[in-house]
């Protein structure tokens, strides 16, 4: 019979996700996550295969808890603005200032495998999704100028998104990362009187 495993895959997913978000994949050892779990390496590998497979439970375990700050009270601008106020606020109320591992592994793409940046490039287009699925919804309520290109509009404000993150792990001032938001909410108010089209 097998040896019971004395421990819970989940709380070494959760330490292992902090170790990995606070000091980035590259810097992080596999020595740095057997002591914030307390674990041998046999007891470690014995679930996972490597540190890539490990590091992608962590990755998929914070896509969980980032999917849940999405709004789903409000929608249209109101959620648009809700959810760039709460980036701001995440990004500045972090004493760590970890930043985003969502953007923090896309900016570390050329040390990880292809399946991970895939996972990584999956969850940006999760959030430009969510922009796109918000931006129409506001067209048709008329929350916004008929002729607002939405897929422009989407990619502007991913940007002020990712722009926030990396900002707040730079140890930005929280006045910039908030002036960051602001103008982004801005300019979709802007859009009303005077509409963002497609140059061709």
């Amino acid at each position: 019979m097998g040896r019971r495993r004395e421990f819970r895959i989940e709380d070494v997913v959760a330490k292992a996700t902090e170790v990995f978000w606070r000091r980035g994949y590259a810097a992080t050892a596999m020595s740095d996550v057997y002591e914030v779990t307390g674990l041998k390496p046999g007891s470690l590998y014995a679930v996972f295969k490597d540190k890539e497979e490990l590091f992608r439970r962590c990755f998929e375990a914070y896509a969980a808890f980032f999917r849940q700050t999405l709004p789903t009270d409000r929608s249209g601008v109101p959620a648009i603005k809700a959810w760039l106020d709460l980036q701001a606020r995440l990004a500045t109320e972090d004493p760590d200032r970890k930043g985003c591992l969502i953007v923090n592994t896309l900016a570390e793409r050329e040390v990880h495998s292809e399946a991970t940046r895939a996972l990584a490039s999956g969850r940006l287009q999760e959030i430009r999704d969510f922009f796109i699925r918000q931006l129409s919804i506001a067209l048709a309520r008329r929350e916004l100028a008929p002729g607002l290109a939405v897929e422009a509009a989407a990619d502007a404000l991913v940007g002020a998104v990712v722009g926030i993150m990396a900002l707040g792990r730079a140890g930005a001032d929280r006045r910039m990362i908030e002036h960051v938001a602001q103008a982004a909410v801005a300019s979709l108010e802007r859009f009303i009187d005077r509409p963002f089209v497609n140059v061709i």
